[in-house]
């Protein structure tokens, strides 16, 4: 039996990291209008939630991932990894919508 690695917080939620991984694949525009719907998603129900982890942002030039490289992106899709179950569930919800 194989057995699954996590290795990024979201491998928890597997819908998440699918929808993600579309999201990386749209195009610059689109892709820009869906991170401002989800970090609006946020904000409507935890409106402190990105505030208390925008510092995080990694300043070093080392960016791993597709969303590392843009500020925007990764304010976006990390604030997601502090959000509650039920932000999750919305972001997960509206992606399905917009992204199948």
């Amino acid at each position: 039996m194989n057995e699954i690695k996590c290795n990024r917080w979201y491998d928890n939620y597997p819908d998440l990291g699918e929808l993600l991984k579309k999201l990386k694949n749209t195009n610059e525009s689109d892709r820009g209008n869906l991170l401002n719907s989800i970090k609006g998603l946020i904000e409507e129900s935890d409106s402190a939630l990105v505030d208390r982890h925008v510092m995080e942002f990694p300043l070093s030039t080392k960016k791993r991932r597709w969303y590392d490289k843009d500020p925007y992106s990764w304010l976006a899709v990390n604030t997601l990894k502090y959000a509650n179950e039920n932000i999750k569930k919305k972001v997960i919800v509206y992606l399905k919508k917009k992204l199948n």
